[in-house]
């Protein structure tokens, strides 16, 4: 039987990908935190969903893209470059943008209305976290630019659909 823990992390420290072992509060692992809490979010609105397949795997390919992000962080990060599936991904996200303002004009709007909508607020807002972490992550580990872009418009699809659940 193996076991989860492993006692490693009692001193502060913890690993990255590379077995490379740094503080617990590094900006890597606090990023990598970041995302994951932002993931579980979107598991949490995936049961919300009513059975309505297309979005949950739409959630759920959103999911796997920020497992390889944080992948990509837990390597130690240094090779800057253009992820050309984050960048498609990317693209994607900005027509489905398109697709569920339906040419509205952007406003402000109080979170709430559904638990559904009020879950989707709560992911677009902690995308936002999730992508100042990553900005400051970047002044000391470069990162390829496409995964900053991908969080950035990930907000926006977010207040999108949350505006289409109300």
């Amino acid at each position: 039987m193996v076991k989860i823990y492993t006692k490693k992390g009692d001193s502060g420290q913890t690993s990255l990908r590379q077995g490379l072992r740094v503080p617990k509060d590094d900006i890597r692992i606090e990023t990598n935190g970041e995302i994951d809490e932002l993931n579980s979010i979107i598991g949490v609105v995936t049961t919300l969903l009513s059975e309505d397949r297309e979005q949950k795997e739409e959630l759920q390919d959103i999911q796997t893209h920020l497992m390889r992000i944080m992948s990509a962080i837990a390597i130690s990060v240094g090779n800057p470059g253009n992820d050309l599936s984050l960048m498609k991904a990317t693209e994607q996200l900005e027509h489905r943008i398109d697709e569920l303002s339906d040419d509205k004009k952007f406003h402000f709007v109080l979170p709430g209305g559904t638990l559904l909508s009020a879950c989707l607020h709560l992911a677009r807002s902690h995308t936002r976290t999730c992508e100042r972490r990553l900005w400051t992550l970047n002044r000391s580990y470069p990162i390829d630019i496409s995964i900053l872009k991908y969080m950035n418009r990930l907000s926006d699809y977010f207040f999108a659909l949350a505006l289409c659940m109300k």
